[in-house]
C-alpha cells in the first residue's frame, strides 16, 4: 500500500476517531442537560426554537467536546500519516471547520457559539498531532 493511500486512510480514521469523542462527550452532555420532554427533536423548526433557548453551559461543553476530538483527531494523524503529517492536520481541521460551520447554518447559535466553534477546530488539530509527535520523540 503506497503513502497515498496510507494518508487518505490516516485522516479517514482520525475523522471516524474524532467523531467518536464527540458523539460520547455530547452523549453525556445530553445526560446532564437533558432536552425538555415535550420538544420535538426531530422537526427543524422545533430544533431552532430549541436552540434559541438552550443552556449556555451545555454549549460551553460542546465546544469542548468539538475541542478534545480535534485534538483527538490530530493525535491520530499524527500515529497512522506516513509523510507530509501537517497537510494532513490541516485538511483534517478543514474538513472539521466545514461539517462545524454546517451545523451553525443549519442550526441558529449564539453568536459566542459560533465564533468559538468555527475557530477551535484548526488549532486543536495540530496540537493533537504535534502532542502526538512529542509523545513518539520521548518514547
Amino acid at each position: 500500500m503506497g503513502p497515498t493511500v496510507k494518508n487518505l486512510l490516516a485522516v479517514i480514521a482520525a475523522l471516524v476517531a474524532g467523531g467518536i469523542v464527540v458523539y460520547g462527550i455530547e452523549y453525556f452532555i445530553h445526560l446532564l442537560y437533558p432536552s425538555p420532554g415535550d420538544i420535538d427533536l426531530s422537526g427543524h423548526d422545533s430544533l431552532k426554537s430549541y436552540m434559541r433557548d438552550v443552556n449556555e453551559g451545555s454549549l460551553a461543553l460542546i465546544i469542548l467536546a468539538h475541542g478534545l476530538g480535534a485534538f483527538t483527531s490530530g493525535w491520530v494523524l499524527g500515529k497512522l500519516g506516513v509523510q507530509n503529517k501537517h497537510f494532513l492536520a490541516l485538511i483534517t481541521g478543514l474538513i472539521l471547520t466545514l461539517t462545524g460551520v454546517l451545523n451553525l447554518v443549519v442550526l441558529p447559535h449564539p453568536i459566542w457559539f459560533s465564533i468559538a466553534d468555527t475557530c477551535i477546530y484548526f488549532p486543536l488539530t495540530l496540537l493533537g498531532l504535534k502532542f502526538s509527535e512529542q509523545m513518539a520523540k520521548t518514547t
